[in-house]
């Protein structure tokens, strides 16, 4: 019998965040294929990994320390992953990379596939290690087209670029529309991060101009505050919204896919976005979602055919884009149409877990 390959996977928190989420759906599949060990730069959060085995959680060693420490901290980092001996080495966000290309030059050996997840750098660490790993990796893993053009045309690697699909499960087989009644609240929800790129003050501002056209929307915010909390919550009560906009905290992976059949709208308007993975699975749900046209969303969604894009660059075109949204409340055929379409795009979609290891086994 053929001896499973080793393999170790470094990313930062396990967090409610679209690359955590992609690979904990994953993380079962891995174990059971490979010899698996996960370095965590960060915190495990115990509810995300709830659902998975005692054995499962095995593979997990946090190293939760600030990046000051990290001169002093990373032989030690280095040390566990040299004990594991991977054949393969996954390494997703700049903290991973950075590990990663350590990693790589102590040992030509292993198979290194940097991770990329977005279409700009945030930071300088973030750009200088990113580069660092694409001169260094033997693949690159990017979440979809967007990031892939972005990675080909800023960082010129020599590896090949390839592209994993970033859904966590396939699409229900039928979906029930649910479009909005006459008589009842119009609910929006948004799930992921709370930081400054997907601009919650901006969310507030659609649900207030709406509101300020006599349709009842509502938001229900999901996620984990990472910066942008307080900005929010008191743009919420400069508009007298505090009863119509909910802040509903983390909420576990296994429990996703249930939220999306309670809403109307997705609502997420990004400044940059890598695969936007939320809105994916909203879609495959038949959500319709409104959201800003930026990274991955191009590419699996049009205007008013499977989504309604917000231009928040442009301020003379801002209302005329909430007025879309009306115009889809107003018009159940509308969002039927809509709601069918986005699904229909993501029926016959791979799933990460199937995606990735088809990668690492080419």
């Amino acid at each position: 019998m053929e001896s499973k390959k080793r393999v170790t996977y470094i990313l930062h928190d396990i967090a409610v965040g679209g690359v955590e989420v992609a690979f904990i759906s994953a993380l079962p599949a891995l174990h059971k294929k490979y010899h698996l060990q996960v370095i965590v730069l960060g915190t495990v959060n115990d509810s995300m990994v709830a659902h998975l085995s005692a054995e499962e959680k095995q593979v997990f060693t946090a190293f939760d320390y600030p990046l000051f420490l990290y001169p002093v901290i990373l032989p030690k980092i280095l040390r566990k992953v040299s004990e594991h001996r991977p054949d393969l080495l996954i390494c997703s966000l700049w903290r991973a990379s950075m590990v990663g290309t350590l990693v790589k030059l102590g040992n030509s050996r292993v198979k290194f596939y940097s991770f990329n997840h977005s279409t700009r750098f945030p930071h300088f660490f973030s750009s200088f290690f990113t580069r660092m790993a694409a001169k260094t990796a033997d693949v690159i893993l990017t979440d979809g087209i967007a990031t892939s053009n972005f990675v080909q045309e800023k960082l010129r690697p020599k590896a090949p670029v390839k592209i994993v699909s970033f859904l966590t499960q396939k699409a229900p087989e039928k979906i029930t529309s649910n479009i909005p009644k006459p008589d009842e609240s119009v609910r929006f929800m948004f799930l992921g991060r709370i930081n400054k790129v997907k601009n919650l003050p901006l969310m507030v501002s659609v649900i207030e101009t709406l509101r300020g056209m006599s349709i009842p929307a509502t938001l229900d915010i999901y996620g984990r505050n990472d910066g942008d909390g307080q900005e929010a919550i008191e743009r919420i009560s400069q508009a007298n919204l505090q009863e119509h906009i909910r802040f509903m905290g983390e909420v576990p992976s296994s429990q996703r896919s249930d939220l999306f059949h309670r809403y109307h709208f997705y609502l997420q308007l990004s400044s940059f976005e890598g695969m936007a993975m939320s809105v994916a699975e909203a879609m495959q749900h038949g959500l319709v979602c409104v959201v800003s046209p930026v990274g991955e969303i191009v590419h699996y969604a049009r205007d008013m055919e499977s989504a309604i894009f917000i231009n928040i660059f442009d301020e003379a075109v801002w209302k005329n884009d909430i007025g879309k949204i009306s115009e889809v409340i107003a018009n159940p055929n509308t969002y039927l149409r809509i709601s069918t379409k986005c699904h229909k795009n993501f029926l016959s979609r791979e799933e990460y877990k199937d995606s990735l290891i088809e990668q690492l086994e080419a």
